[in-house]
């Protein structure tokens, strides 16, 4: 008989130990989620507006586990704000996540489906809502690559007609561009071999100047032709 009771005091104490153990063990797993919840996101920008829409886009991440923070997720939803050029993503254990965001510089305006957009030098196209106030950019009227422009922008930029101040671009289906300039100068360039038809215009430039109203035509390989309107 008293081995009995020993063993229901044995089952009582397991069955104690247990129940105290996993009351503890809650309660620890309580407190741990508390502590590394995320609490704060900061936000670091050259713009308000930019710190308003990533607070917003960012908002589910409250209350969330730090380390269960999934990076890749945040990145893909910062990389559809098209007018950010850059951003930065850094925990603060235990509970702040930090973020710093950078605007792009626009480079030039350009309609697409009859609607405004503008073209930043993060190579996107963002839409004209996202921008209140801008300088004076160059447009862009065709259908075109952004890939498309930008090399054209990185070859101007390394020539000598760079000095001249453009306007407008015309990206025509054959895939060549004509670059109007101020003073209503004119660049017909070719669709291929944009850098050598530059090169001859620059060779021309250094012994000549080039008139208002002036078309400089260098479709044609090893030409230049000028016409004056």
């Amino acid at each position: 008989m008293l081995q009995l009771k020993n063993k229901y005091k044995i089952y009582f104490y397991a069955f104690s130990f247990i129940l105290l153990t996993s009351i503890i063990n809650q309660n620890l797993f309580d407190n741990y989620e508390k502590i590394f919840s995320i609490t704060k996101i900061n936000i670091k920008s050259d713009s308000k507006d930019i710190e308003n829409e990533i607070k917003l886009k960012t908002s589910y991440l409250i209350d969330k586990n730090i380390f269960n923070l999934k990076r890749d997720q945040l990145i893909k939803i910062l990389q559809e704000l098209n007018y950010l050029e850059q951003f930065e993503i850094k925990k603060n254990y235990p509970s702040i996540v930090n973020i710093d965001a950078k605007k792009t510089k626009l480079v030039a305006i350009t309609y697409k489906d009859q609607k405004k957009y503008f073209i930043g030098e993060n190579k996107k196209f963002i839409s004209a809502k996202e921008y209140n106030s801008y300088k004076k950019l160059p447009l862009i009227f065709g259908k075109f690559e952004i890939n498309d422009y930008f090399s054209l922008k990185s070859i101007i930029s390394l020539s000598e007609i760079k000095k001249f101040e453009i306007i407008k671009y015309h990206f025509h289906q054959n895939k060549r561009w004509d670059v109007y300039f101020k003073n209503n100068i004119i660049i017909k360039l070719p669709n291929k071999n944009i850098l050598q038809s530059i090169k001859i215009l620059e060779n021309f430039m250094k012994q000549n100047s080039i008139n208002a109203n002036t078309t400089v035509d260098l479709r044609i390989p090893n030409r230049l032709i000028l016409t004056n309107e």
